[in-house]
């Protein structure tokens, strides 16, 4: 299997961050040579803004992970990157309904070597603890995942976080993932 070793699981940033405001600022353009759009390869990740992905297709998320308050789920975008049909954007969102704080999230994920991923930085590696008067805390993620062959998607992932002062680790497989040929028309 591929792996993206050390990168951390997947990015974007909270619609409050600093990050999503200077996306919103730019424009989405996929010129070659533009810091929105470039060549995926494994030398130079593609950083893409938010708003230039976050556009929700019919396929439902997918929950990866849902034990003590902590949740993990997959959005797909509706849309490829520009020029890039072969390409899959994942949005990832970890939520926490625990009265504890979550720390140290790190996520990371691998994929046959027929195929790459790619993880953007996430928004954040700490979640406040839950308040019923607020809605839930998260810290979101992007993940780019070439399947230039269209083959079945499997997806290893490896969570680990502390709880409050427990710590956990979660390893698992996943291949609830929209076909191929599907991609760019969710």
């Amino acid at each position: 299997m591929g792996s993206a070793a050390s990168n951390p699981f997947m990015s974007a940033a909270g619609p409050s961050s600093p990050a999503v405001a200077r996306a919103q600022a730019g424009t989405c353009v996929s010129a070659p040579g533009s810091p929105f759009f470039q060549p995926f390869s494994s030398h130079s990740p593609q950083h893409l803004p938010l708003v230039c992905l976050v556009s929700s297709g019919k396929v439902l998320p997918v929950t990866v992970y849902d034990k003590d308050g902590v949740r993990v789920l997959l959005h797909f975008a509706m849309d490829c990157p520009p020029g890039r049909p072969d390409v899959l954007v994942i949005v990832v969102s970890l939520l926490n309904t625990a009265p504890l704080p979550v720390r140290n999230v790190l996520l990371q994920a691998a994929v046959p070597k027929s195929m790459r991923v790619k993880l953007q930085p996430p928004s954040g590696t700490e979640i406040a603890p839950f308040n019923p008067i607020q809605p839930p805390a998260s810290i979101t993620q992007v993940m780019l995942l070439a399947n230039p062959l269209k083959e079945r998607v499997r997806l290893r992932y490896k969570l680990t976080y502390l709880l409050g002062e427990r710590q956990y680790t979660e390893v698992g497989e996943l291949d609830q993932f929209p076909p191929a040929d599907r991609w760019g028309s969710l």
